[in-house]
């Protein structure tokens, strides 16, 4: 499963927490109503790649999503930036290799508000000079922090390695501001008509809904189905690399099932909760109190193929790594029944915990749905996900594990301070 974040509680494990509704064009939009919200929370899903359909511009996703939040209709407009925190509310934007997103959250009464400012910005994109002249500026901080983000940094390089070609072998977002302003706007104009268009939109709605929320969504549910998503080539062998960094820290990738292998995905994302939760893995929890590392894992469920993904950050990170390779091990044998129960029952509360506010429920949807399987999503009413959770067994979870996570790609940060003035 994708990392979202981790907030609230699961208040029932035994039922489905959604309600849960989607027109039948492509399954473009997808609706989970609450009459108790108080906000609403709408977000924009286009398969997409980040460096572009040519692949010559790394980094035009986000920009094109950024110039556009920052664009005024008009010049006496509000941008949909503007339109957003002037409310107190959430902007996100995020580019991931082979998918864009676009969502806000605001109150509930200014629901139908922010769907039409959402709408009117990305599906008759318009990008204003000003407007790009901030993406740029927007991106280029981005870029720059995330030199000093060991997880973002060791998550990269790792698919630069894993996948040879296609979008997830390139950053969705560049360290370098050049990388940035050198993409010509036209082209910027041109990817975000293309990318955009709200035949290729996929809608998560959730909370406070009503139909005039809904309306200006109307068109996505017209004309032809979204594109099929985008896969990229896998590397022929794994490898082993250093990288000079500002920061350090240890990141290891193996790739395993796609979306749709349900059964196999959902062992992963077991494993990950189990190993290498940064709360409560029992890696984790082998730390010294003092310990400065901080351990994270996940399965990010990608339509084909997946990749099991952990990594390690601050001092001593790149003293982890047989700590990581003997957890992994461990399970290739089955675990005793009794402690498979427990991890299992722990990990189902984990995974329906992390879908229980609107933003986090249409965050969840959305992606599971531009991935390729809607159904298969954690709290979907097809209960596709908790079957394939309650049907894991010891030893199962020991056979995915030796035939998924036997040869993983490494990356290691140096941590050089001289690397801070300059991309890695």
């Amino acid at each position: 499963m994708r990392a979202l974040v981790k907030t609230g509680a699961a208040i029932c494990l035994s039922v489905s927490l959604l309600a849960f509704t989607a027109r039948p064009a492509g399954a473009s939009i997808i609706v989970q109503r609450d009459a108790t919200a108080s906000t609403t929370a709408l977000e924009l899903w286009f398969r997409a790649p980040s460096a572009g359909y040519d692949s010559q511009n790394p980094g035009i996703a986000r920009l094109a999503l950024t110039a556009l939040a920052a664009s005024r209709p008009t010049s006496h407009g509000t941008s949909l930036a503007e339109f957003v925190k002037a409310l107190g509310g959430t902007l996100s934007i995020n580019a991931y290799a082979d998918l864009s997103m676009v969502g806000v959250s605001v109150p509930s009464w200014q629901g139908a508000g922010a769907a039409k400012h959402l709408a009117a910005a990305y599906f008759t994109p318009s990008i204003s000079d000003d407007g790009l002249k901030t993406a740029v500026r927007d991106c280029a901080i981005a870029g720059t922090e995330s030199r000093f983000d060991a997880d973002r940094l060791l998550q990269d390089a790792l698919f630069a390695h894993v996948f040879e070609s296609g979008p997830a072998h390139y950053a969705p977002t560049p360290q370098s501001a050049s990388d940035f302003s050198k993409i010509p706007a036209q082209d910027v104009k041109a990817f975000a008509a293309r990318a955009f268009a709200p035949a290729n939109a996929i809608v998560s709605a959730a909370g406070a809904i009503d139909d005039a929320v809904m309306a200006p969504f109307d068109r996505v549910s017209q004309g032809s189905p979204a594109q099929p998503p985008l896969d990229s080539a896998l590397s022929n062998r794994a490898t082993d690399v250093a990288v000079d960094a500002a920061v350090e820290g240890l990141g290891l990738a193996w790739t395993g099932p796609g979306i749709t292998d349900e059964k196999n995905a959902t062992a992963m994302d077991f494993i990950a909760d189990y190993l290498f939760d940064p709360d409560h893995g029992t890696l984790t929890t082998t730390l010294p109190a003092k310990s400065q590392v901080l351990i994270d894992g996940q399965f990010i469920t990608l339509h084909d193929p997946g990749v099991m993904l952990v990594t390690v950050s601050g001092s001593g990170a790149a003293d982890m790594r047989q700590n990581v390779l003997d957890a992994v091990s461990a399970l290739q044998k089955p675990m005793d029944a009794k402690t498979f129960a427990a991890a299992r029952a722990a990990f189902v509360y984990h995974i329906l915990s992390q879908i229980q506010t609107p933003l986090s429920r249409a965050d969840n949807f959305g992606w599971y749905a531009a991935e390729g399987n809607l159904p298969y999503a954690p709290g979907s009413d097809s209960g596709a996900y908790l079957r394939a959770a309650e049907s894991l067994d010891p030893g199962f979870i020991a056979q995915a594990a030796r035939r998924f996570l036997q040869h993983p790609s490494v990356v290691t940060l140096s941590g050089n301070k001289k690397s801070q003035g300059a991309a890695i």
